[in-house]
């Protein structure tokens, strides 16, 4: 049966480790980036807090970080959850940049709110 990526149920102890939609590749990927997930987390929050209030997409992130855009997306998923980071809004729209795709990315922003911004 195919899982249906839509009606996810975070595993246990997710946002604090990484998460997974299917029990196979997904999950394989989620053990392996497990022991580097917290410190890359922090690496990404650290640059949305200094790029604050201008915001990055995750593929600007990733770029910042010499990283592979589908190790930092799961990071700000497991941000967005610890409510650290939000989307950018202006008038009340969320604010999106197109990536190398020519997709529509959301842009975020650290919350001020979370944590010390020394």
């Amino acid at each position: 049966m195919t899982p249906d990526l839509f009606d996810w149920t975070p595993p246990a102890g997710y946002p604090d480790a990484p998460g997974f939609k299917e029990p196979t590749t997904s999950r394989d990927a989620a053990e392996k980036i497990k022991p580097i997930a917290r410190t890359l987390r922090d690496q990404v929050l650290g640059i949305l807090q200094v790029e604050w209030p201008a915001g990055l997409t995750a593929d600007e992130v990733a770029a910042k970080m010499g990283r592979k855009e589908f190790s930092i997306r799961p990071r700000l998923s497991e941000l967005r959850e610890l409510r650290a980071i939000e989307p950018r809004t202006t008038k009340g729209v969320v604010d999106r940049r197109d990536n190398a795709s020519g997709m529509s990315a959301i842009v975020w922003v650290a919350r001020r709110s979370y944590g010390d911004w020394s």
